[in-house]
């Protein structure tokens, strides 16, 4: 019978990561492990709507050589943004399709990696959140938290009460985009202080852009864009994105904030395009369809910065932009042994009995 770990956080908190560095510590300990993602999201980058599929889903399938249908590792993929899309079909429903593609995942596997759902009480109003898919699973749980700041302690405390209510004694918890500059407080003060108030400290996963900056060509991917200038420096790393939309004499004082970013904005917004080229901008975004005009397109060669047109709106553009930070695709060969190498290297599972 296969044991059970449900990974928990919110969104953006690096699940798929640290679920692909577990796997391969369990593989590389001879440990056979499959992974399953009870409620997904549909990609963007399946528009085709005959085809339901979560992209965490996809990638992990492929990682892990599963030969398992992507309807049983991710059963349920959320298509809708009405809020009662799940109670039209009922907790009983939701809860059978779920035994039924599980029992097929984990199917003569030693190990079954359950990612948990967008934040941990996420569907709670259908009885699906984190825990209580924890529970029906039987699973130890490993929460990950984004801890930019000590504050974060109390994100860690809240989740441990939540957790317990649903029968969840103890969690592990891992640590995700620290600082570097926290390193000491965490060891000495903070790791200290959460073990003392009953959580199990699993590891640290330290802010590094080759970790959570995307790349040009993963950008690229998830607005669906073409390139019209730069497709030579596609693996640029780009750590925060800016969105021009204010007026043209306060957008230079507003790019000088951030280097080694991406600027979006419209196509037809020469006056910010021109003030972007100024600082230390790594990608143009322009978005609505709408390519650069001459000046922009000459000065962007000029300083040898790629430009990038996606046929979606502004406010598309910078949603799906935020979702990527920290995501792996199959086809970044480097960056998935990179995952799993660091990520694995900072999670330390024993004592941890799942």
């Amino acid at each position: 019978m296969a044991k059970n770990i449900v990974i928990s956080g919110e969104t953006l908190t690096g699940k798929t990561m640290v679920a692909l560095a577990i796997a391969a510590k369990l593989r590389s300990d001879g440990h056979s492990v499959a992974y399953f993602k009870p409620i997904g999201q549909k990609s963007f980058d399946h528009v085709d709507e005959s085809q339901d599929i979560d992209e965490d889903a996809a990638v992990m399938r492929e990682v892990l050589e599963l030969d398992i249908d992507l309807d049983d590792i991710c059963p349920i993929v959320r298509k809708k943004s009405s809020y009662d899309e799940f109670i039209q079909i009922g907790h009983d429903a939701l809860v059978k399709r779920i035994k039924s593609s599980y029992a097929k995942v984990a199917e003569g596997q030693d190990f079954v990696l359950v990612e948990g759902t967008k934040a941990p009480w996420h569907l709670l109003h259908v009885g699906l959140s984190t825990p209580q898919i924890a529970k029906l699973l039987d699973a130890s749980v490993i929460c990950l938290f984004n801890f930019k700041e000590v504050t974060a302690i109390d994100d860690v405390l809240l989740d441990r009460d939540f957790f317990r209510q649903y029968g969840i004694d103890e969690i592990g918890v891992v640590l995700s985009m620290v600082p570097p500059m926290l390193k000491k407080v965490v060891r000495e003060r903070i790791r200290p202080f959460l073990e003392e108030n009953g959580v199990k400290f699993l590891g640290v996963i330290y802010q590094r852009r080759e970790l959570f900056s995307p790349t040009i060509r993963e950008i690229l991917r998830a607005l669906e864009g073409e390139m019209i200038a730069g497709d030579d420096k596609m693996d640029l790393l780009i750590d925060k994105f800016m969105i021009g939309s204010m007026a043209p004499e306060n957008a230079l004082k507003w790019f000088r904030r951030a280097k080694d970013k991406a600027v979006i904005t419209s196509g037809d917004r020469t006056d910010i395009c021109l003030a972007a080229l100024e600082t230390d901008t790594n990608l143009l975004i322009l978005t609505g369809g709408m390519g650069p005009d001459i000046r922009t397109l000459s000065k962007a060669k000029e300083m040898g910065v790629p430009i990038m047109m996606t046929p979606h709106d502004t406010y598309t553009t910078g949603k799906r932009v935020d979702s990527i930070a920290g995501t792996v695709s199959v086809e970044n060969k480097e960056k998935l042994a990179m995952v799993q190498k660091i990520v694995g290297d900072s999670l330390d599972l024993t004592g941890f009995d799942p």
